[in-house]
């Protein structure tokens, strides 16, 4: 997904809104495959995640990480990667997040982290059987969701002219459409946690912080009353600035 970091230069749109603690985390032992080369805490591997504090895509891995549990064994490596370009040896595309595991073998982009992730600590984020068309179906909502975001903002920088007008007035009209869907439709709201509400969610925030001007909550009241509560599920704040502790292995670089 996009490397959206705000260009370095702009101020975080986002605070934590609530004290962040790991005691209502769960807590899942990472799995550790046969053969795999072991190492880090507790005997366990240790993996690298580059990611950017703004980044949508990476806020929800880091989402994906605190439900499963994961947070020690994954060390947090912060990048820019519009202006750093170290982050290509080890995806090509150069974006955020990326996944260095222990091997060596690097896993990008955010859908393939996530099932990654949660395969080795024992599928607890995309259900089985017909659910998880559903699942993926609401992820791929979320994702394009914030994909709409970042395209407005980044073209909306530029000068005024037709093609730029379209293209923003194109990427309105996939926001609204996600939204409207999302609410005519409020079944999943009641569901259990899956990789689908994660999506969702930090999309939502991202929007919310990004581009307020937009005013997504007015006449959505079923989808803005998930997400007010959904926010402050730990997962949801630790992601918010997890530099500050949750992940005790984190490193900046």
């Amino acid at each position: 997904m996009g490397p959206e970091t705000g260009f370095g230069s702009l101020e975080s749109i986002f605070s934590p809104k609530m004290a962040l603690t790991k005691k209502n985390s769960i807590n899942v032992p990472l799995q550790i495959s046969e053969g795999s080369s072991a190492h880090g805490e507790a005997g366990s591997s240790t993996m690298d995640l580059f990611y950017a504090p703004r980044s949508p895509f990476s806020r929800k891995i880091l989402t994906v990480i605190v439900e499963l549990g994961l947070e020690s064994h994954i060390r947090l490596i912060q990048t820019d990667p519009w202006n750093d370009e170290s982050l290509r040896r080890y995806n090509p595309a150069c974006k955020v997040p990326t996944l260095l595991l222990d091997d060596g073998t690097a896993l990008f982009d955010s859908p393939v982290i996530a099932r990654y992730l949660d395969e080795r600590a024992g599928h607890r984020l995309v259900p089985a059987g017909i659910h998880r068309w559903d699942a993926g179906r609401r992820e791929a909502l979320g994702d394009a969701l914030a994909e709409a975001v970042i395209r407005r903002f980044v073209e909306r920088m530029g000068p005024d002219c037709d093609r730029i007008a379209r293209v923003v007035a194109r990427q309105e009209a996939a926001i609204a459409a996600i939204l409207d869907q999302l609410e005519a439709e409020p079944a999943w709201m009641e569901a259990p946690v899956d990789l689908g509400h994660l999506a969702i969610a930090c999309a939502l925030a991202y929007l919310d912080g990004r581009s307020p001007e937009l005013e997504w909550d007015r006449g959505r009241r079923l989808l803005a009353a998930w997400f007010y509560d959904f926010r402050a599920r730990p997962s949801m704040t630790i992601a918010t600035t997890p530099e500050i502790g949750a992940f005790r292995t984190a490193v900046s670089r």
